[in-house]
């Protein structure tokens, strides 16, 4: 485990070196800590050196004085993490918020990037007006006056009535994220518009989506696969947390995928 220090902010980091390995850097959901990735770890730590951390104001980091943050700065808190671990250069796997901040530094620092995998994400999600209600009810009220809803987009009927413990897991995570971290991310994610710039990724690029997502809908993949030259789609049968409702052919996808060649 590491801390790393960015501005006034201390970010929890978990580094599993493995020498002569590539470097693959997970990067986690808003609401969630880096936790979020516990189905895939075994197997990506056997053939990557793995780093994950969580985002200001999310699991174990601090959430520093900024009352919003943007994506060009969750993009630099990533490359900090990078830097600590003394990684150059790193595949990236986000979900979400994750995928986010993964085509911002896929576009603007092409060569930390070795390929990057886009996972139940979009490029713009309007419109600010609910991001606003959100902000407003998050930081009036707490993480807790958005939790249920929240996992009612995030995971389907079926998965939630068969798994209430993994279900639950993710739950304890919304609830302890800070009030003031959520709200910054969602501001940043409010203002956010990457749909043009994402066309510049060279990277080769994986795009995982969700067949059932409300949010980062089955569309969303499909404009952000289309917007990357070369780019590949996968879709599972899953809402917005692909890689837990369906762990198994998500970490499958993205082991093949880091795998290849090319």
């Amino acid at each position: 485990m590491k801390t790393v220090t960015v501005e006034d902010a201390q970010l929890h980091c978990e580094h599993s070196p493995r020498p002569g390995a590539p470097a693959l850097l997970l990067m986690n959901s808003l609401g969630c800590s880096l936790e979020m990735w516990d189905d895939q770890l075994p197997a990506l730590q056997e053939r990557f050196e793995v780093i994950r951390y969580d985002v200001r104001g999310h699991g174990k980091s601090s959430a520093g004085s900024r009352t919003e943050l943007s994506m060009e700065q969750l993009a630099s808190d990533a490359l900090a993490v990078l830097d600590a671990c003394g990684v150059a250069r790193a595949h990236l796997c986000g979900l979400s918020l994750g995928g986010m901040t993964a085509m911002h530094i896929a576009r603007e620092w092409p060569d930390r990037v070795l390929k990057v995998a886009l996972c139940n994400t979009t490029p713009y999600m309007p419109p600010r007006e609910n991001w606003q209600t959100r902000i407003a009810l998050v930081t009036s009220q707490g993480t807790a006056s958005v939790t249920e809803t929240v996992l009612g987009r995030w995971f389907t009927p079926e998965f939630r009535a068969a798994e209430p413990e993994k279900v639950d897991r993710i739950r304890q995570m919304l609830l302890a994220t800070s009030a003031q971290g959520y709200a910054a991310c969602c501001a940043a994610i409010r203002d956010m518009d990457q749909r043009e710039a994402i066309k510049s990724i060279t990277a080769t690029t994986l795009v995982i989506g969700g067949t059932r997502d409300p949010g980062t809908t089955p569309a969303d993949a499909e404009l952000i696969a289309n917007s990357i030259a070369g780019a590949k789609l996968v879709m599972l049968e899953a809402a917005h947390l692909s890689n837990v409702e369906r762990a198994t052919e998500f970490t499958a996808a993205l082991l093949e995928f880091l795998g290849a060649e090319k």
